[in-house]
């Protein structure tokens, strides 16, 4: 604060901002759980408002208190980056001071699929994503037992990314994999399931029949093999403002078409007749190749409502 006195009078001239931090040399570690306090104290006539965002490469800075102290409690990796904090008066430009928090914790590991769809003679790719750590070993398995690289199979990574390659795929290729991060304060392990099994069906129809008492359903299925049938299940739903009951399902076999949309998918369509005008009603579809069913249980087919109500144009 800078004062002078003149006469019996004090006058004070307003100081711009600056800014002290808690850890001074701007970095801190913690392991995940702990709590983590980061300080910023400033000076400055009139007093500054302070602000703390965290900055994020993607979204921008996120607001997040106007405190001195800013307290992260149960931290995890999400917490991890850069914090700034802002000391803002009026007299000339705000400053801003970073902190950068690094958070140490065992493995976080997502899969891009927790099931593929594969066929012989294909190439596979399986991708286990390492969240915070990217110094994490990762190592593969298939069925419990370590993979090690050969003249078909490679691993490598980029960034994060981590990817099991499986050239020319083989009979003895179909199983369960899993790929584990080891660091020093952890292992965390992911599955992937490879199967020769028809995917779920992906519905292509818009909600809203053009119709009163049918529906064309158009869908698509991956299966590398041909498809040798397909099961339509569908029931209609009770329901009002408060209430909402199914009815008995409805099943009917369809004999496949030929028709790819790409060389892994089929795209079929077929017209459910004989249904209630504006009635709201559930669909299911199940597959069959070489291979078998989709499990229903283990990969439900998707349930989709769809609406017999004709659109006002």
């Amino acid at each position: 604060m800078s004062v002078s006195v003149c006469a019996n009078r004090v006058i004070i001239f307003p100081v711009p901002p600056t800014i002290r931090v808690v850890p001074q040399n701007r970095q801190i570690t913690a392991r995940k759980g702990s709590t983590v306090t980061l300080e910023c104290k400033a000076s400055g006539n009139p007093v500054p408002a302070i602000y703390w965002h965290k900055k994020d490469a993607f979204t921008g800075s996120s607001h997040l208190s106007e405190s001195p102290t800013l307290l992260l409690e149960r931290v995890d990796r999400h917490h991890a980056g850069v914090y700034q904090c802002t000391a803002d008066n009026g007299v000339r430009e705000a400053v801003h001071v970073d902190i950068e928090v690094t958070v140490l914790s065992p493995p976080d590991i997502t899969v891009e699929k927790t099931w593929v769809h594969a066929s012989e003679g294909f190439d596979i790719d399986l991708v286990c994503i390492v969240h915070g750590d990217v110094n994490s070993e990762m190592l593969w398995y298939q069925n419990s037992f370590l993979l090690d690289p050969t003249d078909r199979r490679s691993m490598y990574s980029r960034g994060d990314k981590y990817t099991l390659n499986i050239r020319n795929f083989q009979q003895s290729d179909f199983g369960n994999y899993s790929c584990v991060a080891d660091n020093a304060l952890g292992r965390t392990k992911k599955y992937i399931e490879v199967s020769g099994r028809p995917g779920p069906a992906t519905f292509q129809s818009p909600a809203y029949s053009n119709y009163l008492d049918r529906y064309n359903l158009t869908y698509t299925i991956e299966s590398i093999p041909p498809l040798d049938e397909i099961k339509l299940l569908y029931r209609k739903l009770m329901m009002n403002e408060t209430y909402q009951h199914p009815g008995s399902w409805e099943d009917t076999i369809l004999v496949p078409t030929l028709t790819r949309s790409d060389p892994t998918h089929f795209i079929m369509s077929h017209v459910i007749k004989g249904l209630s005008p504006n009635s709201v009603y559930e669909v299911m579809i199940q597959a069959r190749n070489v291979h078998g069913w989709n499990e229903p249980f283990e990969f439900p087919p998707p349930s989709w409502p769809l609406l017999l109500r004709r659109r006002q144009i």
